[in-house]
C-alpha cells in the first residue's frame, strides 16, 4: 500500500526521537567513564601497589579507548533507530547484513569487551603483581555493562539473547549472569500508526476494512511483537497479535552477527563459551517470530486437548493469518497470582493441581507441550465443575520425539525418588558427561542449569544460583551445550511451573502429579518382549 507523507514523517521522527534518547544515554556513560578513568589515573588505586608510568599510560589510553568506542557505538546505535523505521530495510539485503548500523553497532560493543580483556591480559604479562583477579572481576562487571546496555538499546532477539544468557551461568562469568538478568521481554509498545501500517500490510486492505473496531491502546507488548483487542466485522472479539515490521529481517541479521560476535570474544576469553547461546536462538527465535507457524501450532494443541473442557486454547480465525499477523478469538481469564485468584474466589489448590496435570498430560501422553508458561501467558477462568486453564501465546509450542519424552520421563521420577544414580544414568542418556565419579552436588546444580531458572515475582526469569564449585560445574558442564536445544526448553518450562505452584499452593507435590503421568511410558515392555 502507499505510504502518505504524514505517515513518512511520522517514521521518521519516530527514529529520531529513538537515536536522540541512545545519544542521551551515550553522553552521560562518557561523562561518568570520564571521570571513572581520571580517578583512576590521576587518583591512582588504593587497593594495589603503586603503578609505574607505563601502567597508568596504559590505563589512560584504555580509557580513551573506551570512550572511542562508546562514541562509535552511540553513532551505530543512533543510526539504526532511524534505519528500523526507514521504508526500506537493508538486513533483507544479504550483502549488506553484516554492514548495517545494527550489526555494526553489535560489533562494536563486542570490539570494545574483546580489546578491554586483550589489554588487561597484555597488562597481566607485564605488571603480574599489579593485575589479579579483582582486576579481572572489574572487567567482567564493565563488560556485562556494557553487553546489557547494547541489548536493552537494540532489543528484539538481543533481548532473547540475553534472557537466555542470563540462565546459563555454566557459560558466563557471575557479574554477566547477574546483568543479563535484569532484561524483560516487556517493552514499550510501538505507537498505533506503526501497529496499523503493518496490519494493513499483511491484510493488504485498509485497517477498517478488515476490523469494526481495532483498540489503538496495546493490551501487551514484547521483544517481537505486540498485541491489541478488536472486532471483525461480524461480532467477534478477536486478540490481533502483530509483528514488529522490522523483525523478520532482523532475525538473521542478529544470529549472523551474534555467532561472528561469540568467535571474537572466545579468543579473548576461553571462558566465555558462548556458542551454546547462538544454538539454542537459530532454533527458537525463528519459531518465535514466524506467526503463521504459531497458528499452526494453536490449532494442532487445540485439536490434541479437545478431549479436556479444563483447558482452553483460543480458535485462531485462520483467514486473517500470516507470518507477520496472529488473529484468535479473545478469551479474558483471571491472572495466576494469589490475590487476583482470591479475589475471583478460585480455589488456588485447584489451580496448582490443574496447571501440573495440564502440563504433564501434553508432555508425556500428548507429544506435543507448551514450552513458555510463564505467568504472562496462562490464565484461569471460572466454571461450575472447577477451574480452566487458559494458554497464550503458542510460539513455542511443538511437538517432541517419545525416545526424548522418555528421557525426560526417567529424570521426573529420580528427582521425585531422590535416586541419584538413576537421575545421573538419565542425564548420561541426554548427553550429559557424567558418571559414577561425579560429585553429587555438582550433579544436582547442573540439573539446576539445565532445569533453567525460577522466576521473579513480575514472572521473569531470576538468576540462577548455583554457588559452589563453579570451575567445577563448568567443567563438567561444558557438554551442555552440546544438548538439544529442547531439553533446555522443557527445562525452562517446568522451571516455571514449578515456581507459580510454590506461589499457589506450597502444599501441591508438583513432582507426584507429573511422575504419575510417566508411569506408562517406565513401565512399557521392550519391543518383541
Amino acid at each position: 500500500m502507499r505510504t502518505s507523507v504524514d505517515e513518512r514523517l511520522s517514521r521518521v521522527a519516530e527514529g529520531l526521537a529513538g537515536a536522540q534518547g541512545v545519544l542521551s544515554r551515550a553522553r552521560r556513560r562518557s561523562r561518568s567513564e570520564a571521570e571513572e578513568t581520571r580517578r583512576s589515573v590521576v587518583g591512582g588505586a588504593t587497593s594495589r601497589p603503586p603503578a609505574s608510568i607505563q601502567q597508568l599510560t596504559e590505563e589512560f589510553f584504555g580509557g580513551l579507548r573506551s570512550q572511542s568506542f562508546l562514541a562509535a557505538w552511540a553513532a551505530f546505535a543512533a543510526g539504526e533507530r532511524v534505519a528500523r523505521s526507514s521504508p526500506v530495510s537493508l538486513a533483507r539485503l544479504p550483502v549488506a547484513r553484516l554492514l548495517t548500523p545494527r550489526s555494526l553497532a553489535i560489533a562494536t560493543v563486542a570490539s570494545d569487551v574483546y580489546s578491554a580483556y586483550a589489554s588487561l591480559e597484555r597488562r597481566k604479562k607485564w605488571y603480574p603483581n599489579l593485575i589479579g583477579e579483582a582486576e579481572f572481576e572489574e572487567q567482567h562487571r564493565r563488560g556485562a555493562e556494557r553487553v546489557l546496555e547494547g541489548a536493552a538499546t537494540l532489543g528484539g532477539s538481543l533481548i532473547k539473547a540475553g534472557q537466555f544468557a542470563s540462565s546459563r551461568p555454566d557459560l558466563l562469568p557471575e557479574p554477566y549472569v547477574n546483568a543479563l538478568s535484569e532484561l524483560q521481554d516487556r517493552v514499550p509498545p510501538r505507537p498505533f500508526a506503526v501497529i496499523r501500517r503493518a496490519v494493513e500490510y499483511e491484510t493488504g486492505r485498509p485497517l477498517r476494512e478488515t476490523f469494526r473496531r481495532f483498540d489503538e491502546e496495546a493490551v501487551a507488548a514484547a521483544s517481537i511483537a505486540q498485541v491489541h483487542r478488536a472486532m471483525l466485522h461480524d461480532g467477534r472479539e478477536v486478540a490481533v497479535k502483530v509483528r514488529y515490521p522490522e523483525v523478520a529481517g532482523m532475525v538473521e541479521e542478529d544470529l549472523s552477527s551474534l555467532e561472528v560476535t561469540f568467535d571474537v570474544l572466545n579468543l579473548a576469553r576461553k571462558e566465555l563459551r558462548l556458542h551454546p547461546i547462538s544454538d539454542y536462538l537459530r532454533w527458537t527465535l525463528p519459531m518465535e517470530v514466524d506467526l503463521l507457524r504459531e497458528m499452526r501450532a494453536m490449532t494442532d494443541l487445540r485439536s490434541t486437548l479437545s478431549d479436556r473442557a479444563d483447558i482452553v486454547v483460543p480458535e485462531p480465525v485462520e483467514e486473517l493469518c500470516t507470518e507477520g499477523l496472529l488473529v484468535m478469538e479473545y478469551i479474558e481469564g483471571v491472572r495466576l497470582d494469589p490475590a487476583a485468584l482470591d479475589a475471583a474466589g478460585i480455589d488456588r489448590p485447584a489451580v496448582a493441581e490443574l496447571l501440573n496435570d495440564a502440563f504433564a498430560d501434553q508432555l508425556f501422553r500428548r507429544g506435543i507441550f507448551h514450552a513458555d508458561p510463564h505467568p504472562g501467558n496462562l490464565r484461569v477462568l471460572a466454571g461450575p465443575d472447577g477451574p480452566r486453564l487458559l494458554l497464550y501465546d503458542h510460539g513455542l509450542t511443538l511437538r517432541l520425539e517419545a525416545d526424548f519424552v522418555a528421557i525426560l520421563a526417567k529424570m521426573v521420577v529420580a528427582l521425585r525418588d531422590g535416586d541419584f544414580e538413576a537421575l545421573g544414568g538419565a542425564l548420561g542418556e541426554a548427553g550429559l558427561p557424567v558418571d559414577e565419579s561425579t560429585d553429587l552436588g555438582i550433579l544436582l546444580q547442573l540439573v539446576g542449569v539445565m532445569m533453567g531458572p525460577g522466576e521473579k515475582e513480575d514472572g521473569n526469569a531470576a538468576t540462577v544460583d548455583l554457588g559452589g564449585d563453579l570451575e567445577a560445574i563448568g567443567r563438567v558442564g561444558s557438554g551442555i551445550g552440546d544438548l538439544p536445544p529442547r531439553l533446555m526448553l522443557v527445562g525452562r518450562a517446568i522451571a516455571f511451573l514449578d515456581s507459580i505452584t510454590r506461589r499457589l499452593d506450597e502444599e501441591t507435590d508438583a513432582l507426584d502429579i507429573v511422575a504419575e503421568y510417566t508411569k506408562d511410558l517406565l513401565t512399557k515392555p521392550e519391543s518383541g518382549e
